[in-house]
């Protein structure tokens, strides 16, 4: 792709990114390019700063030091303008349940400067299972209709840019495969880019083509598409480097426990 054109600009762009709480990092020296077409799986432990990354370049939560641009756009100097850029599916426990699914699609649209029915591909609503439950309160809904809802929100208005924060939690197996398969075909036209957090690890080589593991708020290790396909040999092999990663990691937290130190 020619990167004088300005759709091949980064739709995420961070430099040194480092944010946490109460003046204590969570997650530093973060440096991470996405671009149209990409699907980024983001991998770690509990507690290794995959929420926190994500609430940074979201805006969520204040940067300690580094900057974030989404489309080029500055997130510290022009948030209003960033935030446009892309689509969160916030935690479903966080939905406002006073509300309908259909007043918290044009709640989000009306944010985002958008109409409720602009939709990046189909029938978002429908390809969901949606329609039915879009005039009743979100404080009726499963988890899994709630997840939808979160789903359908980050789509509403078409940005591009989605963020998926464990999002496919609480789907069942047909809805999970409709939303991946609706997310795969948006990135594979290279209009959007996606970011997926997730602990299912198998989704990540079957369906990203981007990879980074988080431990103790640094990424220690990146793949891009060649490398998780060569990460992937056999059935399995992807999965047990990852749990090898995982556990790696959960001594490393026993051993700074004890020590002070982590060991990258």
């Amino acid at each position: 792709m020619n990167r004088t054109d300005p759709r091949s600009q980064a739709l995420l762009e961070t430099k040194g990114l480092a944010a946490g709480y109460g003046g204590q990092s969570v997650v530093s020296g973060i440096d991470l390019a996405i671009h149209r077409g990409d699907i980024l799986g983001l991998l770690g432990a509990n507690g290794s700063g995959k929420t926190t990354l994500l609430k940074a370049v979201t805006g969520q939560l204040p940067l300690m030091a580094g900057q974030v641009s989404l489309g080029g756009v500055d997130l510290a100097t022009a948030p209003v303008a960033a935030k446009a850029r892309f689509g969160l599916a916030i935690d479903p426990a966080d939905l406002p349940t006073s509300l309908s699914g259909r007043q918290y699609l044009e709640l989000v649209a009306s944010i985002r400067g958008c109409e409720g029915d602009v939709w990046p591909t189909g029938d978002v609503i429908g390809s969901l299972g949606l329609g039915s439950w879009l005039g009743r309160p979100i404080a009726d809904y499963s988890l899994g209709t709630r997840a939808k809802v979160a789903i359908a929100a980050a789509l509403v208005g078409a940005p591009p840019l989605l963020v998926f924060d464990e999002s496919f939690n609480g789907l069942d197996p047909e809805a999970a495969w409709e939303a991946r398969c609706m997310i795969g075909e948006l990135a594979f036209t290279r209009d959007h880019a996606v970011i997926l957090s997730t602990h299912v690890i198998e989704t990540v080589p079957a369906f990203c083509n981007r990879a980074i593991f988080l431990a103790d708020g640094q990424i220690v290790e990146s793949w891009d598409g060649p490398s998780l396909v060569n990460a992937s040999p056999t059935p399995g092999a992807f999965e047990a480097h990852i749990i090898g990663r995982l556990r790696r990691s959960k001594a490393q937290r026993a051993a700074k426990r004890l020590t002070g130190r982590v060991v990258l």
